[in-house]
């Protein structure tokens, strides 16, 4: 890979990243050998079931037991290992320019203000670098309310180098439309893998719902990661305030203090929704404040992913 710094990607998170492996509970399509199920039979480790011998397989696989109960020829079939194909998208909308929280930039030894688009590109990255470490094809596709970045599949320095260089070249622009983005990605993808969604989820829960769903009918492994700053989730402002929304300009004049308890029952009811909807859609959600850590909340990603 190049030698350059990375804006979202630096040589630290290369040695962290290096140690940790992202697999997926589902099946996947891919090209060749790798680390996650595969839908077709092969010879490999784990017993997948038997099928009638035909001539010409090899006699190695016959199962003897089987043919000393019933005189059977049957033959062992087991599951193969393949590569994964994943897709990351990344809202780049308006309202990701938001952000309250710092964090260390250790490359300078200075504290810096993060937005939702940095945090949500930093794990991007990660994860892109991640993916292709271990032998899998991964795509980037950027979006606000129209597909603004779409990296197809792919794998290598060269690869990689194309996905950060393009982060670095995105900022937030306009309104959101998550799940008209979704339907195109679920109709575009040929072949069944995973789909990370970095987002602040911000449109409709009905029309995100029916586009995750669609995701899910096509058969993807899907993982939600919806981005949070604690400010907007907890509104701790001590004084009357204006609101400006980030993607249409409109203003409110509000006191936090009047409104604070109501407003995080609604955000928590919302936040419980989601879940309840992708825990009935077998569907990983993982609440990312951008407040914690990125090395932390990747390793969370990886614990809630992990084949079980």
């Amino acid at each position: 890979m190049p030698a350059y710094q990375y804006k979202f990607f630096r040589p630290g998170q290369a040695a962290q990243l290096r140690r940790m492996e992202l697999t997926v509970r589902g099946v996947v399509e891919g090209v060749y050998a790798g680390l996650h199920k595969s839908p077709h039979k092969g010879f490999s480790i784990e017993f997948a079931e038997h099928r009638e011998y035909v001539p010409g397989d090899e006699i190695k696989h016959l199962d003897w037991t089987v043919l000393a109960k019933t005189d059977r020829y049957y033959i062992k079939q087991y599951e193969q290992e393949t590569n994964m194909r994943a897709t990351i998208c990344l809202d780049a909308s308006a309202s990701m320019r938001f952000g309250t929280a710092s964090q260390e930039d250790a490359a300078v030894r200075a504290t810096r203000q993060v937005s939702k688009f940095d945090y949500s590109a930093v794990l991007a990255a990660s994860l892109a670098y991640m993916l292709s470490n271990q032998q899998d094809m991964v795509g980037l596709v950027a979006f606000d309310n129209a597909i603004r970045l779409d990296i197809p599949q792919g794998n290598g320095p060269l690869h990689l180098d194309q996905i950060f260089v393009s982060l670095e070249k995105l900022s937030p622009g306009k309104t959101t439309d998550l799940a008209a983005t979704l339907h195109r990605v679920a109709a575009k993808i040929p072949r069944r893998g995973l789909v990370i969604v970095i987002s602040d989820l911000f449109d409709d829960p009905e029309r995100l719902t029916m586009s995750l769903q669609h995701l899910r009918h096509a058969r993807h492994q899907l993982v939600i990661i919806h981005v949070l700053d604690r400010g907007e989730m907890e509104l701790n402002f001590n004084r009357p305030i204006t609101f400006e929304d980030m993607e249409d300009g409109s203003r409110l004049q509000i006191d936090p203090k009047i409104i604070r308890e109501d407003y995080r029952r609604e955000v928590q009811a919302y936040l419980d929704m989601l879940k309840l909807k992708c825990g009935q859609s077998r569907i990983d959600y993982i609440t990312a404040f951008t407040d914690v850590p990125w090395d932390t909340q990747i390793r969370e990603v990886l614990r809630r992913t992990a084949r079980r």
